[in-house]
């Protein structure tokens, strides 16, 4: 049996997912192309063709131990990439700096780079901020209270997280 519309190829004797014959964005990573096989009396014999020439592709870069802009501009210029592939960057780890993503794709040298993503969190000891006697101390202090409330849900310490960060960079 034939089926469609998954776009990721899955196929074993009975059931054939060909997938996306080419990738259309980062949501499609990896190989992408056609199922071919041949069907005798009792057999049948699949193969995975690629078709795509050009591949969305992340590369993640750890920042922690970054300490500028430039230097992680730096970095990202310094990655291989092929002249087929189109690059989203992921940056992860604990930042020191602040990160405006618009404006580290300026730039960027390399036009195969076409997205970045700040999955990154500010390199701050809440603990020892929250003995501060300082409206930093006492804005952690009462952030991490909501963070500990037992029927909080994921969702909701992400933002609560996001909103620490935010406030800790306004009252630096």
């Amino acid at each position: 049996m034939l089926c469609g519309h998954i776009h990721k190829p899955d196929y074993d004797s009975h059931i054939v997912y060909p997938g996306s014959t080419i990738s259309l964005g980062f949501d499609e990573l990896g190989e992408h192309g056609m199922i071919v096989g041949e069907i005798q009396k009792g057999k049948i014999e699949l193969a995975f063709e690629p078709l795509d020439e050009e591949k969305f592709k992340e590369k993640e870069i750890n920042i922690t131990d970054i300490l500028s802009k430039e230097e992680l501009i730096e970095k990202i210029n310094e990655l291989e990439i092929s002249n087929k592939e189109y690059i989203k960057v992921l940056l992860t780890g604990n930042r020191n700096f602040a990160i405006n993503k618009y404006e580290i794709l300026k730039y960027i040298e390399n036009d195969r780079i076409i997205k970045v993503k700040d999955h990154t969190k500010i390199a701050y000891d809440l603990e020892k901020i929250t003995n501060e006697t300082t409206l930093k101390g006492l804005f952690v202090k009462e952030m991490l209270k909501k963070l500990k409330e037992p029927h909080i849900g994921q969702e909701e310490k992400e933002m609560i997280e996001k909103a620490i960060e935010i406030g800790l960079e306004a009252l630096e």
